[in-house]
C-alpha cells in the first residue's frame, strides 16, 4: 500500500470514529435524558392512533394529545411485519400506504429474531449504525478527488439525521442506499447500482425518483449495461406492490394532500412565516426553511461549475426540486416534515464535487450544523 492511499485509510478511520463517538454520545442524550430511559421514546408514539398490539400502555412512552409520528407505524409493523394479529392493521394510519415501506421494518424483526423486547433498540440501532455506513461510504466516495478529506464529516450537519434518530423513521437507512448507489455509479459497478437503488425502493418509494436519476444518468452517458440493471432493480418493488394489492388493505397513498398546485406550498409557507410574529419556533421555522432552499440553489450552482463530476447530482436535484415545488403546506409546514422528506437534497450536495473558490458546501453545512444542535437542545 503506497503512502498515500495509507493516508487516505487513515483520514477514513479517523471520520468514522469520530463519527462513532457523536452518534453514541446523541443515542444515549436521547435515551436516557430526552426519553427517560424508554426506548418507545423514539418513535414519537401519540395517544390518538390505537397502540399496536404488542405494546403495553404502561411501558410505552406516549405523547398525550398527540398523532403520533411515522416511526410509531414503523414500530407496529417492525413488531408485525407479516400482519399476524388483525390489530396491527388498525394501529396504521394508512396501512396499504405504510406496508409498501417494508424493508426497514423486516430488517429490524429479523436481526431482532423476532423479539419484540429488543426490536425497538435493533431499529434505534439500525439508523444509529446508518449514519456511520453513510459517512464511511463519503469518504470511499471522494477517494479519487482532491478535496478536505473532512468532507464526510459535513453529515454530522445534516439537521434530518438527528430528526429522523429521535422519530424512528426510515430515511437514514434508505439514505444509506441512496449514497451506495451513488457511489457504485460513479465507479461503475453496475450490479450493485441497480441493486442499492432497488433495496432503497423497498424502504421509501420516493426512492424512485433516484432510481429515474440514475437511468437518465446512464442514458446521457451512454452507460446502456447499467440502464439493464436499473430496469432488473424495479422488478423487486414492482413485485412487492403489486402483492401489497392482492392483501386488499385498508387505506391510500397520500399523494394528494401532500401535493397540490406549483409553488402553493411554498407561498403559503412563506405567508405562514411573515404572519406568526417574532419568536423563537417561527425563527427557527424560517432558518431551516432557507438553508433548504439554498441547498438546492447550491447544488446547481456547483453543477455549473464542474458540470461532468455533478451530473448525476444535479439530475437528482432537478427531480427533487419539482417534488418541491408541487409540494402543499402538508409537508412543508413543519420542519420536522420537510427537513425529513427532503434529507436526501442535503446528501446530494454532500457528494457535489466542489472546486469552485467559494465553499458553498462548508458555508452551508455549517448553517445547518447551527440547526442540527438547536434541534438536539431545544427538541422535545
Amino acid at each position: 500500500m503506497s503512502n498515500s492511499n495509507k493516508v487516505q485509510v487513515g483520514y477514513n478511520i479517523r471520520n468514522v470514529f469520530i463519527t462513532f463517538i457523536v452518534v453514541v454520545f446523541v443515542v444515549l442524550y436521547f435515551y436516557f435524558i430526552k426519553f427517560d430511559g424508554n426506548i418507545t421514546g423514539f418513535f414519537r408514539i401519540g395517544s390518538i392512533l390505537p397502540l399496536s398490539p404488542f405494546l403495553t400502555p404502561e411501558n410505552t412512552l406516549i405523547y398525550q394529545g398527540e398523532i403520533g409520528y411515522d416511526g410509531q407505524q414503523f414500530l407496529s409493523l417492525a413488531l408485525d411485519p407479516f400482519l399476524q394479529n388483525p390489530e396491527t392493521i388498525n394501529s396504521l394510519d394508512h396501512p396499504i400506504y405504510r406496508y409498501r415501506r417494508i424493508l426497514y421494518p423486516l430488517v429490524s424483526y429479523i436481526l431482532g429474531f423476532g423479539n419484540r423486547t429488543l426490536i425497538p433498540y435493533i431499529m434505534v440501532g439500525i439508523n444509529a449504525v446508518s449514519i456511520i455506513v453513510i459517512v464511511a461510504i463519503t469518504n470511499l466516495y471522494f477517494k479519487s478527488d482532491q478535496v478536505s478529506k473532512f468532507q464526510s464529516l459535513f453529515t454530522l450537519c445534516i439537521p434530518g439525521i438527528w430528526m429522523v434518530l429521535s422519530l424512528g423513521t426510515a430515511d437514514l437507512f434508505s439514505s444509506v442506499f441512496l449514497i451506495a448507489s451513488f457511489y457504485c455509479y460513479r465507479y461503475e459497478k453496475y450490479k450493485l447500482t441497480a441493486l442499492f437503488i432497488s433495496l432503497g425502493c423497498l424502504t421509501r418509494e420516493t426512492l424512485l425518483i433516484v432510481w429515474f436519476a440514475l437511468f437518465l444518468t446512464s442514458l446521457i452517458q451512454k452507460r446502456f449495461k447499467q440502464i439493464n440493471y436499473l430496469l432488473y432493480g424495479l422488478i423487486p418493488p414492482i413485485l412487492w406492490t403489486v402483492y401489497i394489492t392482492f392483501l386488499d388493505l385498508p387505506g391510500k397513498v397520500r399523494v394528494k394532500d401532500n401535493f397540490g398546485f406549483p409553488f402553493m406550498g411554498i407561498i403559503n409557507k412563506f405567508i405562514k412565516i411573515l404572519t406568526s410574529g417574532i419568536n423563537g419556533s417561527n425563527l427557527f421555522e424560517a432558518y431551516m426553511f432557507i438553508i433548504l432552499l439554498l441547498s438546492f440553489a447550491a447544488i446547481f450552482v456547483i453543477y455549473l461549475k464542474q458540470r461532468k463530476l455533478n451530473l448525476l447530482m444535479q439530475i437528482g436535484n432537478g427531480f427533487y426540486s419539482v417534488m418541491f415545488v408541487f409540494s402543499s403546506i402538508t409537508i412543508l409546514g413543519y420542519y420536522l416534515d420537510y427537513s425529513r422528506v427532503f434529507m436526501d437534497v442535503y446528501f446530494l450536495l454532500l457528494l457535489s464535487v466542489n472546486y469552485t473558490k467559494i465553499p458553498y458546501k462548508t458555508i452551508l453545512f455549517s448553517a445547518s450544523g447551527i440547526g442540527s444542535l438547536a434541534f438536539l437542545v431545544l427538541h422535545s
